[in-house]
């Protein structure tokens, strides 16, 4: 058999961490905060049942205040044990295929080096700090539309609600959409300590994941009243890894905020009149 090719071996060793790290960083995450994930697990299963729930970890379920993504955990790892068995057991059918690629790559060596690495990376899930392979399973398959077809009567509202929508991106979506046709969504309205409003959106708080700080009202008005003063700041280094849309803040006095709302609405375009056709306020949160 001939020797291994490089490619050969970083698909190998990089399938084997791939199935590999997902068991370790599963066990990182319930030893992390000083065992206090692990230690709720102890106190839910006990520990004679404990070594049966490691070995099934994808059965868990999420228990009191313990949640962990375990299907994601289990589709890397049996992803990583695939490649490693396709590449062990057929490697004689495999290999020409690998050594025809390599045989391409390796006539300039920065291309070679790179593509050694990124399939590393890609096999094995390891962060290199500056090149991350992605969250595995991260993705929409049971993402549901909030888009309906057909448009409800106009809803009486607050005025101010009008400036929480971007009507010319809604303009945009209604010429690609079948019309008439409804779509919800959320906004914030923050009050202002003279009764001013401006509409704002989690962005503004720069966080991962700034809705688990709506759960305590106080805190998520202090968080937006620390943030204010670098409003210019953050018009001016808008963040990229940031799913909210831009808010234009430059007409904002920097006065506090002592109130903010947060609605639902719905809005509604038969391809003539767009309209906000329901509008409910979900939460009030105040100073």
């Amino acid at each position: 058999m001939k020797r291994a090719t490089w490619l050969y071996k970083v698909l190998l060793v990089g399938s084997f961490l791939g199935f590999l790290f997902p068991v370790l960083s599963l066990f990182s995450r319930l030893s992390a905060n000083e065992g206090k994930y692990l230690g709720k697990l102890i106190e839910s299963v006990g520990y004679e049942n404990l070594l049966g729930w490691i070995i099934y970890f994808p059965s868990w379920h999420y228990g009191e205040d313990i949640g962990f993504p375990y299907n994601l955990y289990l589709r890397w790892s049996v992803y990583g044990l695939i490649s490693l068995l396709v590449l062990f057991f057929f490697r004689k059918k495999f290999s020409p295929l690998v050594n025809r690629i390599e045989s391409y790559l390796v006539g300039n060596k920065k291309i070679y080096i790179f593509v050694l690495f990124a399939v590393f990376i890609f096999q094995s899930k390891f962060f290199a700090g500056w090149w991350f392979h992605g969250i595995g399973g991260w993705e929409f398959s049971k993402y549901k539309s909030k888009i309906i077809w057909g448009t409800q009567a106009p809803a009486k509202y607050p005025q101010y609600l009008n400036s929480a929508v971007h009507w010319e991106n809604f303009v945009l979506l209604s010429c690609a959409q079948k019309k008439p046709f409804t779509i919800s969504g959320k906004a914030l309205i923050a009050f202002t300590e003279t009764n001013c409003t401006i509409p704002i959106n989690l962005g503004l708080l720069e966080i991962v994941f700034p809705n688990r700080f709506m759960s305590d009202q106080k805190t998520f008005i202090k968080l937006i009243n620390y943030k204010i003063p670098m409003i210019k700041d953050y018009q001016s280094l808008y963040p990229e890894h940031n799913p909210y849309a831009r808010i234009d803040y430059n007409e904002f006095n920097v006065s506090k905020i002592t109130k903010v709302e947060y609605w639902d609405l719905n809005l509604s375009s038969d391809g003539y009149v767009n309209i906000i056709s329901s509008a409910n306020m979900k939460k009030v949160f105040y100073q």
